[in-house]
């Protein structure tokens, strides 16, 4: 039996969440639920005993809020923190700011759950001039 665990857990809600758009890299700051959201996750994982000893994010600034967030509930703000573009959620070229239900009427359900979810299928381009 192994004596580590990994524990991977998503960043709190940001408006984009909120609003069902395509969030991809965009730099979303947690909303006041996302707020929540991590620091009832360090609540919880205080009430399990949860140590950590090295915490790895996205750079994308909702994720390594959430860590922090985590972190100070547990009372383990010294836990090294590290940071790689690695670890950002998938991008979404020209889906990037979209909303997802608008894309399902416009493309189908079946498209757009290939675009998020499939390893394969790659979503639109996305070109120069998207404001994103």
């Amino acid at each position: 039996m192994s004596k580590h665990k990994l524990i991977i857990l998503r960043h709190g809600e940001g408006q984009w969440n909120k609003e069902n758009r395509f969030c991809s890299w965009v730099d979303q700051k947690l909303n006041n639920d996302g707020l929540e959201e991590a620091r009832n996750c360090g609540r919880q994982l205080k009430a399990l005993n949860f140590e950590f000893d090295l915490v790895f994010t996205s750079i994308l600034n909702r994720s390594i809020h959430t860590a922090w967030l985590i972190l100070e509930e547990l009372g383990q703000e010294w836990v090294p923190v590290e940071s790689s573009w690695r670890l950002n959620e998938r991008h979404y070229g020209a889906l990037i700011g979209l909303n997802r239900e608008k894309m399902a009427l416009n493309h189908g359900e079946e498209q757009v759950r290939l675009w998020r979810r499939s390893y394969n299928v790659t979503p639109p381009p996305i070109e120069e001039s998207h404001p994103y």
